[in-house]
């Protein structure tokens, strides 16, 4: 008996000290990753704010270089263009010092800021410097040649990689910092394991000596879920004992793993909120029209339908000249996100520098692609129209942007109803019904007008009332294909009609792989009175139903030429709420379009332009 009891209580003692034992080793162990988890963390917390001010670092040097460019375009003339260079060279040295305190603990990290100081300085005391002195002595010229030489290139692309190995660094960095953290939580782990299999050891002996192996099962599990209640959540539920709270231990683990998934993931989206949230509205802002209004003898009225959840590369806006003519540029870079935005702000900000200084719209183009250097892969289309509001003269021209469409207004005449009679008696046309096929509202899409040369006897096909709608043009049957207006020779049908005018391209897309002299033309063409320019991007006419099918620009001009004499407002409110009524719910891509008209001409006949 005596030795029972010896034995219990040495059982007891060993118990107690392995308890004692396991409890050290997992309050060591958890102190040891705590404290490198810490420090991990606060490796992350500073190399997170040094990846943003490194960006804003090549963001200063970018405004500076755009805000040189534009002051040099002006030939020194507009010194107000160099208000964000000085901006920028105040910000530059509070971020490079901010940026050294950050990175003072990371040797490596502090020499590239060292060598992307002196970058700058090579730069701006080597050739920004020059150049500034060349324009504010009056030798505008020798300054641009200073800005385009290989120097200046060289400089600048110094620079661009000494900030893009910064860049990298700190992404390395912040790697090895993600690394250290999740070995950290390895560890974490695998003390705990080791905790458990030592307690699921004590609990197999404490069933054998003293049959009271349900109770520390139940203990386990009630100090886990209370340690999860009390928000420590990387807490692992204990699954031992019985198959029951085994099972009971399972679900509960089940639902704390899916509570600490969505934890983190609101975590994360916040974060990202937090630090992509402004730079992305600030960008949007700049985008946004500086001047799109109704100007002096034009109507003029733009629209975007923004996308879901991206930044766009589209941009439109409308700029005064000084001699009274007015610029409507409208563009579409390449792909979606802060590159194509930044992209895209660059283009706005040089075109609105060429134009404004009195490039024609080509000239323009072609100035822009050159000033923007090496794009790689990145590309813009763009339409720029130089409107005079007096005579209706229409400069323009398109990198390779989707044609835009003058409607044609008048067309309305008394001669429309007797063309619209023979075009039917030509045809044999009974009313509702076309080509043997039944009820026009059983037809999906409009079709193709390539069947009008072989109707005779539309000798006043011109003088077709669209005021009707398109029921108008569908009573033309014989035009057995109507939904073939994306291809051209249904556009030039139209056109033919007197319906639609196209600003077809008169060059490619905007990329440095097309920057050859000549490469861009410029068109020329007149708005009547009553006349509407409608100019928009591919994300109009892209817009899919439910079954994938775009709307097309079939679609879009059958619109367009429903109805003639709309204004520009109401335009396009019909063409968004048709392309809406295609396509519902929010677009994944931008929908952009722009309408203008000459303004009624005032009493008293028209202004001179100045």
């Amino acid at each position: 008996m005596g030795g029972s009891a010896g034995l219990r209580h040495g059982i007891r003692v060993l118990v107690g000290l392995t308890v004692v034992a396991v409890i050290a080793t997992m309050i060591l162990a958890v102190y040891s990753s705590v404290r490198a988890n810490d420090a991990a963390a606060e490796r992350a917390n500073r190399l997170d704010p040094a990846a943003t001010v490194t960006a804003q670092l090549y963001t200063a040097f970018v405004d500076q270089r755009s805000a040189l460019r534009g002051y040099l375009i002006s030939d020194g003339a507009n010194d107000q263009l160099l208000d964000p260079f000085r901006d920028a060279e105040k910000n530059i040295p509070l971020l490079t010092v901010r940026l050294r305190g950050l990175v003072t603990d990371f040797p490596d990290l502090l020499t590239r800021v060292d060598s992307l100081s002196r970058s700058y300085q090579t730069w701006r005391d080597g050739v920004v410097q020059s150049e500034l002195d060349e324009a504010g002595g009056g030798n505008a010229l020798a300054a641009q040649l200073l800005e385009i030489s290989d120097v200046s290139l060289e400089r600048f692309r110094d620079l661009r990689a000494a900030s893009e190995g910064l860049t990298k660094a700190i992404a390395d960095e912040q790697s090895a910092a993600t690394g250290r953290v999740k070995n950290s939580a390895d560890l974490l782990l695998t003390s705990v394991g080791t905790v458990v299999a030592v307690l699921l050891a004590m609990s197999l002996l404490m069933l054998v000596l003293s049959r009271r192996w349900l109770i520390l099962p139940i203990n386990e599990l009630r100090r886990a879920v209370n340690a999860v209640a009390a928000g420590r959540h990387d807490t692992t539920i204990p699954a031992v004992g019985p198959r029951e709270i085994v099972d009971l231990a399972g679900n509960v683990e089940a639902m704390r793993a899916q509570l600490v998934s969505l934890v983190r993931q609101n975590e994360r989206s916040w974060e990202a909120l937090a630090q992509e949230g402004p730079a992305v509205m600030a960008l949007r802002d700049a985008l946004t029209p500086s001047s799109l209004r109704d100007t002096a003898g034009l109507e003029l009225l733009g629209r975007v339908d923004p996308a879901e959840g991206a930044l766009a590369g589209d941009w439109f806006d409308a700029i005064e000249m000084p001699d009274g003519r007015v610029a409507i540029v409208v563009g579409d870079v390449a792909g979606h996100g802060a590159a194509s935005g930044v992209f895209a702000l660059r283009l706005k900000q040089l075109l609105t520098a060429s134009l404004s200084r009195g490039s024609e719209p080509a000239t323009a183009v072609q100035w822009v692609v050159e000033a923007l250097g090496d794009t790689d892969e990145t590309f813009a289309t763009v339409l720029i129209a130089l409107i005079d509001p007096w005579d209706g003269e229409i400069i323009y021209a398109n990198a390779g942007h989707p044609d835009a469409l003058v409607l044609r207004a008048g067309r309305t005449t008394a001669a429309g109803a007797g063309a619209r009679t023979r075009a039917r008696a030509a045809a044999g046309y009974r009313p509702g019904y076309v080509g043997g096929r039944g009820d026009l509202d059983d037809f999906d899409e409009m079709e193709d007008l390539d069947d009008l040369d072989g109707l005779e006897g539309l000798d006043e096909l011109d003088n077709l009332d669209d005021e009707d709608g398109l029921g108008d043009v569908n009573d033309l049957v014989g035009l057995d294909r109507l939904d073939d207006l994306d291809d051209p020779e249904g556009l030039d049908r139209l056109t033919g009609m007197g319906l639609v005018e196209p600003l077809a391209s008169t060059g490619p897309l905007m990329s440095s792989l097309v920057a050859e002299p000549g490469a861009w033309r410029t068109g020329r063409l007149r708005l009547r009175q009553g006349d509407v320019l409608f100019v928009y991007t591919d994300g109009l006419v892209e817009a899919r139903d439910d079954s994938g099918r775009l709307f097309g620009r079939h679609r879009l001009v059958g619109e367009l030429v429903r109805v003639s004499g709309r204004s520009p407002d109401r335009l396009l409110d019909d063409v968004f709420a048709a392309v809406r009524s295609h396509a519902p719910g929010r677009p994944s891509d931008d929908r952009t379009a722009i309408a203008l008209s000459l303004s009624p001409a005032a009493p008293g006949g028209r202004r001179a332009r100045v």
